[in-house]
C-alpha cells in the first residue's frame, strides 16, 4: 500500500505543478501548450547552460514547464526520467532552442512601417508606385490630419542623389498630398511640397546636430524640430494597432522579445496596459526616450516592471550621432567622399551631463553611437559619470548602441576605462552590435571611410567578444540586434551575417566579406542573440532559457549549429512564450494552395483619361 502510494505522490505533485490535477482528477497532456514535459529527439534541445568557458552547446532531450509559464527541469535523455513523469510528455517535432531577443530594434517603428508604406530597395518612380496602391486601399490618406507615412528609402537607389520634394509629386493624382518618407536608417525624413508649405519661407537656420541635403529632405535634428512636430500627433490607439501588428509579424521568425531602442513616453501606457492585461504576449526591455531627446526627464512616473516580466523599463536612450549612409555619423576625420565629419546631435560637454544625470538615478544609459567621433564622445561621458559617481556600483551596465566605428585606441580603452573606475569588468561597457548592418552597409561603407579607417575601426564583432580564463575578469559579451524596421527582423538572418559576414539577402558574398577574422562561430552567434541579450539588460538575473527562467522556446526544422546546414534556410516552425505557443507554421502545402486563392497585386492607380 505505501509502496503504490510512495508512486503516486510523486505523479500527483508533477500534475499539480503542471497544472494538470484540479478537484481531485487528472487532465491528460493533450493540448497543444501548457504546462508539461516536451521531448524531441535526442540532444534536439539547446539550454544555453554551457559555462562561458565552453566552445560547445550544452544540449538536451526533454524539459519541464511548469504552472507558472517557467522552466523547471532538464533531462540528457528519456530514460533519465521516471514512470510517472512520462505521462506527461508531449512530443516536439522539431529542434528546440531558447526564444530569440533582438537586443536592439524599435517596436512602434515596425508597426507603423507594416501598416504604411513601403520603400526598401525602390527607385523613385517604384516608390510613387508603393504610394499610390497605399492610397488605393485607403484614400483618405494625404490630407492635413491624416498623412501619407513610410519607410525604408535609400539614395543609393536613386543614383547616389538626395531625392526632392518635387519627386513626390511626380504623378499628378499626389499633388496636394501630406507625404512623408523616413530613410531606411530612420535618420532622414523626406516630405512632400505640402509639407514645405507649412513652414517658414524662408526656412529657419538648420539646427546644430541637422542638416537639409536637399529641397525636401530634412536630417537628424533638422528633421525632429522642424517636421515631425508637423506630423499629426499618433493616438494610444494608433500605438497599441502599431504593437499588436508588430508582435504578430515578429514571433514568425522566432522573436520573443527585444529591448526596446527608443520607447517613447507616450508609448509607456500603452505597453503597461498591454502587459498588465496579459495580452501583450512579447517581452519588451524598454530603454525610454524623452519627450525632448536627449534629456533627463521623469524617471519615477514611468519606472516599470511588471511580475510576468513583459514589459520592464529601467534604462534610458540618447543619441549621440546620425547615421553612416546619410553622412551623419559623427567621424574624428572627414568622409572621404564628403567634405564634413558629420553631426553630433548632442555636444560632448551635454551628453556627459546627461549621462551623469541618468547614472545618478539608478538607471542603465544606452548611447547611439556610429561614428568613431561619437563611440570616444560616449566613451567619455561613462568615464566622467563613473569619475563622478564612484559611490554607485559598478553593474550599471553602460551600453554603446551599435558601435560601428571605434577607433582602435578606443577599442582598447573600452576596457581600460572600466579598470580604471574599479567597476565589475563583466557589467561595465557593452557593445551592441546589428550584424546585418556590416553586410548592408558594405554599399557604400568604403566610399564614407577609405580603406584604412574601414579596415582597422569599422563593424567589429569577434574582437569585441571576451576570450575567458578560468578565474580572470573578462569584458562584458557583445548584445546582437538587427535595428528593425531598418533591417528585416529576423534573428536568424543576423545569425547568418554574424557567422559568414555576408548579406542574408544574397546567394554569395559580392562586397560583404570583407574581415573574415571579425566572424563570429555559431554558438556565439546563437548566444549574441539570447543569453548576451539578457546580461545585457539592468537586471542581470534575466537569463534566456535558464532554468526557473521563463519557458520561451522556438521549434526549428533544422539545427543551427550543424555546419552543413545553410542559415539562411532554416526555418521557424514554432514559437513559444510562458508556455503558451503563440505561432505555429502552416505546411508548405496549405501555403501554396493560399497563394493561389490571392486575388493579383494592385498594380497603382490609374489616371482618368
Amino acid at each position: 500500500m505505501f509502496g503504490l502510494l510512495g508512486q503516486l505522490v510523486p505523479a500527483v505533485l508533477a500534475a499539480t505543478a503542471y497544472g494538470t490535477f484540479r478537484n481531485g482528477t487528472f487532465k491528460p497532456a493533450t493540448e497543444p501548450s501548457g504546462p508539461g514535459l516536451y521531448c524531441t529527439g535526442p540532444d534536439m534541445v539547446y539550454t544555453g547552460f554551457e559555462d562561458i568557458i565552453w566552445t560547445s552547446p550544452e544540449m538536451t532531450t526533454c524539459f519541464e514547464v511548469l504552472a507558472d509559464g517557467k522552466f523547471g527541469e532538464f533531462w540528457k535523455s528519456r530514460d533519465e526520467l521516471s514512470w510517472w513523469r512520462k505521462l506527461w510528455i508531449r512530443e516536439v517535432d522539431g529542434w528546440v532552442f531558447p526564444g530569440f531577443w533582438d537586443g536592439h530594434a524599435h517596436l512602434v517603428q515596425y508597426g507603423m512601417m507594416e501598416v504604411g508604406v513601403k520603400a526598401y530597395d525602390q527607385t523613385v518612380p517604384q516608390i510613387i508606385t508603393s504610394i499610390l496602391n497605399y492610397l488605393e486601399k485607403d484614400p483618405t490618406y494625404g490630407t492635413r490630419p491624416k498623412w501619407v507615412l513610410g519607410t525604408g528609402w535609400d539614395q543609393a537607389y536613386f543614383g547616389g542623389n538626395m531625392p526632392t520634394a518635387e519627386d513626390l509629386v511626380s504623378n499628378p493624382l499626389l499633388t496636394n498630398l501630406y507625404i512623408a518618407l523616413y530613410r531606411v536608417d530612420v535618420h532622414c525624413i523626406w516630405v512632400s511640397p505640402a509639407v514645405l508649405r507649412l513652414l517658414p519661407d524662408p526656412l529657419p537656420p538648420t539646427p546644430p546636430g541637422g542638416s537639409i541635403p536637399s529641397n525636401g529632405v530634412f536630417c537628424d535634428n533638422a528633421m525632429d524640430d522642424m517636421i515631425i512636430p508637423l506630423i499629426p500627433e499618433i493616438t494610444e490607439e494608433d500605438i497599441e494597432n502599431f504593437i499588436t501588428t508588430a508582435v504578430s509579424s515578429l514571433h514568425s521568425v522566432g522573436l520573443v522579445g527585444i529591448t526596446d531602442a527608443a520607447t517613447a513616453m507616450k508609448e509607456v501606457p500603452v505597453y503597461k496596459r498591454l502587459a498588465e492585461s496579459g495580452k501583450l504576449d512579447f517581452r519588451v526591455y524598454g530603454m525610454v526616450e524623452c519627450i525632448k531627446r536627449n534629456t533627463f526627464c521623469d524617471v519615477d512616473k514611468y519606472h516599470f516592471d511588471d511580475k510576468d516580466g513583459q514589459f520592464t523599463l529601467t534604462s534610458a536612450k540618447i543619441f549621440a550621432d546620425g547615421a553612416l549612409g546619410s553622412w551623419g555619423a559623427a567621424l574624428i576625420e572627414p568622409y572621404s567622399d564628403q567634405p564634413t565629419r558629420g553631426s553630433m546631435l548632442i555636444n560632448e560637454t551635454r551628453l556627459a551631463n546627461v549621462v551623469s544625470q541618468w547614472y545618478a538615478a539608478d538607471w542603465q544609459v544606452g548611447v547611439h553611437a556610429i561614428g568613431d567621433a561619437a563611440n570616444r564622445a560616449a566613451l567619455n561621458a561613462f568615464e566622467i559619470a563613473m569619475k563622478l559617481h564612484p559611490d554607485i556600483d559598478g553593474d550599471r551596465k553602460f551600453r554603446i548602441e551599435h558601435a560601428q566605428i571605434i577607433h582602435p585606441e578606443d577599442q582598447i580603452r573600452r576596457i581600460d576605462i572600466c579598470n580604471k573606475a574599479g567597476v565589475t569588468l563583466e557589467s561595465c561597457i557593452i557593445p551592441s552590435i546589428q550584424p546585418t548592418h556590416a553586410t548592408s552597409d558594405m554599399a557604400y561603407a568604403l566610399s564614407r571611410l577609405g580603406p584604412k579607417r574601414l579596415k582597422e575601426s569599422a563593424y567589429r564583432m569577434q574582437s569585441l567578444f571576451p576570450k575567458p580564463e578560468i578565474g580572470e575578469p573578462f569584458p562584458p559579451y557583445p548584445v546582437l540586434g538587427s535595428d528593425f524596421p531598418v533591417e528585416p527582423p529576423s534573428p536568424i538572418e543576423g545569425m547568418y551575417a554574424a557567422v559568414t559576414r555576408c548579406s542574408p539577402r544574397h546567394e554569395d558574398c559580392e562586397r560583404d566579406a570583407v574581415w573574415d577574422s571579425e566572424k563570429l562561430d555559431r554558438l556565439q552567434a546563437v548566444q549574441g542573440f539570447g543569453r548576451n541579450v539578457g546580461w545585457g539588460m539592468l537586471e542581470g538575473w534575466r537569463q534566456i532559457g535558464q532554468l526557473g527562467g521563463w519557458a520561451d522556446w522556438v521549434v526549428l526544422d533544422n539545427s543551427l549549429f550543424d555546419k552543413k546546414v545553410n542559415l539562411r534556410k532554416v526555418k521557424v516552425k514554432e514559437t513559444w512564450i510562458g508556455g503558451k505557443r503563440v505561432f505555429k507554421r502552416e505546411s508548405e502545402e496549405k501555403q501554396e494552395e493560399e497563394k493561389k486563392q490571392e486575388k493579383p497585386a494592385f498594380e497603382g492607380i490609374k489616371a482618368q483619361t
